[in-house]
C-alpha cells in the first residue's frame, strides 16, 4: 500500500470545537496530513477569505474542522476502501451538546442564520437519539464520537458519509455549480429546477437526439392521428380537431385526473369545441400540457378528457381499445407524474418540494487540493419519490408503451426510453434514481420493426420475455384503480404487445396457456396488509385479477405434478379478447389432499393433516416445523372466512421442487347454480383461496396417492 493510502487509514482523533480543560490535551492528537499539503494558521485562512464564504461556519468551525490541513486530512479518506472499515474514517471527538448549542446560538446572532455545519451536526445528534429512542432530547454534557468519510458512489457522485459512535449513519451527496473552485474536485451539479426554462427545452431536444441513435429504441415516425387531438397551434385557442386520415406526430398525456372534470368533451360541446376550447375551461395539467406540447414544436395533443367523448359508452369503448396504439404511436408522452389532481399542473418552480424532499440541506466551503476554496451543497440522500402517477393501474400502460417519456416530477424533469432513465440534463442528484432495470419496462424487441425482430419461434421461449412479463405484471398489481372492475382491462394492451412473441398460446384472464400450470402459482404478496375479496365477480378463482393487490410468481420451475385437461374463458366484449371476462373455469389432472389450515393475522398461515388437533392457543410465533402435523404453509389469496379461522381445505399439488410440493389451496363450491352448469357433474368443483408449499417429508407419500380430475371456478 502506497504512502497516501496508509495515512488515509489512520483514525484522526480531533475536537471538532475547542476543548474543555476536561478535554484531552489537543496537542497530544496525532495530525496527518496529505503529502505536500499547505500548511498554515487557521486563525489567518479564514479572516482573509470572501464574506460569503467566511460566514458559512462559525469561528470555531474554522480553527478546527474547516482549516485547510484538518479539511484536507479528511479529504483523504476519498478512496475507494470497505465503507464499514471504520479505520478509514476520519473520528473526532465534539465538546458538550451544551457547548454545540451555545455556539449556534452566537453564529445566528452576528449573522442572522447558524453556522451551517454545527446545525448538520446537530441534526445528525437528535435524529440519532430518536431513531434509537434514547431519550427526548442529548444530555447536556454529552459529548459524541463522530466518524467521517468520502465517498466516490456507482455514479461517480461524491458523497460524504456522516456516522454517529458507530451506530447511526447518514449519506450526503455533493454537489456545486460549473463556475465554482470547488467544481474541479466535485462533478455534480444542481438539480434542474425551472422545467420550463428555454435551456430545459434545448436539453429535451438532445435528448431525442441521443435516443435516435439508440439501436434498442424505435425513431419517431409519422403515423395517422388518433381519431381526435387537440390542435395546439393557437395558443389562445387550442381546438379539438377530428382526424380523417391525416398523419403527422403528437404528444399524448398520461396524468392522474384526481377530481371530476366538468368540462370534458361531450356529445353536447364538441361542436363548439371543434372551434375552440375556452382557456377557463381547460385545467391546468392540460394547460401546461399544452405549452409543452407547443415549445416542442409539435401541434398535436392527446388527452383522454377532450379527446374521448365522455358520454358515450360506444365512444369509449372504441377509443380505450386504442389507446394501447395512441401511446405507442405518440411522439412522446408526457407524464404529469407530480400531479395529485387535474388542477394542479406540472410546470411549476421545484424549490418548495426540494426543501421538503431534503430537509438536511446545507452550504459549506471546501477546500480543494490545489489550494483554492470554494462551497458545495450538501444534501441527504433520498429515495426517488412516489408519485401520483405511479399508483394508479391506467398510468403503467401508458408509461411502458410509450417509446418516449418526459417525466415531470416532484423535484426535476426526467427523460426516459428504451435505453434511458436520467435526468434530463444528464445530471446527478440527491434523489437516488431507479435504475433503467428496475423501471417500468418492457423488453426492447417490443420496440423494433417486425422485420429486425427475432422469429416469434425463437424468442417465445426467452427468458427476457418471461421476466419481462413477470416484473410487469407484479409493477402493475401494486397499482390502484378507480374501477375495480378494469384489472384486466387496464393491463390489455400489455397483454397484447406480449401476444405478437407468444402467439400460438392463448390469453386466459391474465394468464398464458402456455406457462400453465406453473402460472398457476401466483401468490398474493399483500401479507399483513392483503384486502378483501372483491364483492362483484372479476375473474375466476384461479387468476391474479380476482383478487386485489400485488402478486408474485415463482421464477424458477420445477416438475409438474399435474396436466390442464381443459382452461377456457367468456369474455364479457368478444372482440376484447385480452380484457373483461365474465367467466371461467379451469380442469385439472392431479393429487388432491385433505389438511387443516390455521391462519395467522400476518397473511400466511400453517398447514396440518386432516384430524391432527391443533393448539389453536399456542401464538404462531412459537409454532415450527416439529408441530405434531404440521406440514406446511398456506399464503392466501385475499381477506375472507376461511383465511381467518381454522377450517378444512383441499391440496392440489402443481409442482414438486424436490424439497417442497407448491400447489393450490381449495374450498368446495357449494353454489348450486355453479354446480348444475357443468355437463360433467361427476367431477368434484373447487374455488382457489390461496397457495401453498408442504415441504414435511412425511408428505412425499403422497405421490402414491391416485390422480383425480377437478373443476376451479
Amino acid at each position: 500500500m502506497g504512502r497516501l493510502e496508509d495515512e488515509a487509514l489512520v483514525i484522526h482523533q480531533m475536537p471538532l470545537f475547542p476543548s474543555t480543560s476536561s478535554d484531552t490535551d489537543s496537542s497530544n492528537v496525532e495530525s496527518h496530513y496529505l503529502p505536500n499539503a499547505p500548511t498554515s494558521s487557521p486563525a489567518v485562512e479564514y479572516v482573509s477569505l470572501p464574506p460569503e464564504i467566511q460566514r458559512l461556519v462559525c469561528e470555531t468551525c474554522w480553527q478546527t474542522f474547516f482549516s485547510a490541513d484538518t479539511f484536507r486530512t479528511a479529504w483523504a479518506t476519498l478512496v475507494k476502501l470497505d465503507r464499514y472499515d471504520w479505520s478509514a474514517w476520519f473520528t473526532w471527538v465534539t465538546p458538550t451538546w451544551r457547548q454545540i448549542q451555545r455556539q449556534r446560538c452566537q453564529h445566528l446572532l452576528k449573522n442572522g442564520y447558524q453556522c451551517q455545519w454545527c446545525k448538520l451536526v446537530c441534526k445528525e445528534v437528535k435524529s440519532f437519539y430518536k431513531y434509537h429512542k434514547i431519550q427526548r432530547r442529548p444530555p447536556k454534557n454529552k459529548k459524541f464520537t463522530l466518524l467521517l468519510r468520502f465517498e466516490e458512489d456507482n455514479e461517480g457522485v461524491i458523497v460524504l458519509l456522516l456516522a454517529i459512535e458507530k451506530m447511526w449513519k447518514s449519506t450526503f451527496r455533493l454537489h456545486t455549480s460549473e463556475d465554482n473552485a470547488a467544481a474541479r474536485c466535485i462533478r455534480a451539479r444542481e438539480l434542474l429546477l425551472d422545467v420550463d426554462s428555454p435551456m430545459c427545452y434545448s436539453l429535451i431536444q438532445k435528448s431525442f437526439d441521443k435516443c435516435a441513435r439508440h439501436t434498442d429504441c424505435p425513431p419517431p415516425s409519422c403515423v395517422r392521428l388518433p381519431t381526435r387531438v387537440i390542435d395546439c397551434a393557437d395558443r389562445d385557442q387550442p381546438r379539438i380537431f377530428i382526424n380523417k386520415g391525416m398523419e403527422g406526430n403528437y404528444v399524448a398525456l398520461s396524468y392522474v385526473w384526481g377530481e371530476e372534470q366538468p368540462h370534458r368533451t361531450t356529445t353536447r360541446n364538441l361542436a363548439s369545441y371543434n372551434e375552440g376550447i375556452p382557456l377557463q375551461n381547460i385545467p391546468q395539467t392540460i394547460l401546461d400540457a399544452i405549452t409543452v406540447t407547443r415549445k416542442l414544436g409539435l401541434r398535436y395533443l392527446w388527452v383522454d378528457s377532450f379527446c374521448i367523448l365522455q358520454d358515450s359508452e360506444d365512444d369509449k369503448a372504441r377509443e380505450i381499445a386504442q389507446m394501447r396504439y395512441i401511446f405507442r404511436n405518440s411522439y412522446v408522452t408526457i407524464i404529469a407524474a407530480c400531479a395529485h389532481k387535474v388542477s394542479d399542473g406540472f410546470l411549476h418552480d421545484r424549490r418548495p418540494a426540494i426543501r421538503n424532499l431534503s430537509s438536511l440541506d446545507c452550504l459549506l466551503p471546501f477546500y480543494c487540493p490545489d489550494g483554492g476554496i470554494g462551497t458545495v451543497q450538501l444534501r441527504f440522500c433520498a429515495d426517488w419519490p412516489q408519485e401520483p402517477v405511479s399508483e394508479r393501474a391506467w398510468c403503467l400502460e401508458e408509461r411502458v408503451l410509450s417509446p418516449r417519456c418526459l417525466i415531470y416530477a416532484t423535484h426535476t424533469l426526467l427523460y426516459e426510453c428504451q435505453t434511458a432513465h436520467k435526468n434530463v440534463d444528464d445530471g446527478h442528484n440527491f434523489v437516488k434514481l431507479c435504475d433503467i432495470l428496475d423501471t417500468p419496462h418492457l423488453p426492447d424487441c417490443i420496440f423494433l420493426p417486425s422485420t429486425s425482430a427475432t422469429p416469434v419461434s425463437a424468442i417465445s421461449g426467452d427468458d427476457e420475455i418471461v421476466k419481462g412479463w413477470d416484473k410487469v405484471l407484479g409493477l402493475y398489481t401494486k397499482r390502484t384503480l378507480t374501477k375495480p372492475r378494469d384489472r384486466l382491462i387496464a393491463m390489455s394492451g400489455i397483454a397484447e404487445q406480449f401476444h405478437q412473441f407468444w402467439s400460438h398460446s392463448k390469453y386466459v384472464a391474465g394468464l398464458w396457456v402456455h406457462q400453465l400450470p406453473h402460472s398457476l402459482l401466483w401468490n398474493n404478496l399483500g401479507n399483513d396488509e392483503c384486502r378483501r375479496r372483491p364483492d362483484r365477480y372479476r375473474a375466476p378463482s384461479w387468476s391474479w385479477a380476482s383478487t386485489d393487490g400485488e402478486i408474485g410468481v415463482p421464477f424458477s420451475k420445477s416438475d409438474n405434478l399435474c396436466t390442464i385437461l381443459h382452461c377456457d374463458v367468456t369474455l364479457a366484449k368478444q372482440r376484447y379478447q385480452y380484457g373483461e371476462v365474465i367467466d371461467g373455469s379451469l380442469v385439472l389432472d392431479t393429487i388432491v389432499h385433505q389438511a387443516m389450515w390455521n391462519p395467522v393475522p400476518t397473511g400466511w398461515g400453517y398447514l396440518f393433516e386432516a384430524g391432527v388437533p391443533i393448539d389453536s392457543t399456542l401464538p404462531a410465533s412459537e409454532w415450527d416445523s416439529s408441530q405434531p402435523g404440521m406440514i406446511g404453509y398456506t399464503f392466501r389469496d385475499a381477506i375472507e372466512p376461511i383465511s381467518e379461522q381454522i377450517g378444512n381445505v383441499y391440496l392440489a399439488l402443481v409442482e414438486d421442487t424436490g424439497s417442497a410440493f407448491l400447489g393450490l389451496v381449495l374450498v368446495p363450491v357449494i353454489d348450486q347454480t355453479d354446480q348444475r352448469k357443468w355437463t360433467d357433474s361427476d367431477i368434484r368443483v373447487f374455488r382457489r383461496v390461496g397457495m401453498f408449499q408442504a415441504q414435511s417429508p412425511d408428505t412425499r407419500a403422497w405421490l402414491r396417492f391416485s390422480h383425480e380430475s377437478i373443476r376451479i371456478v
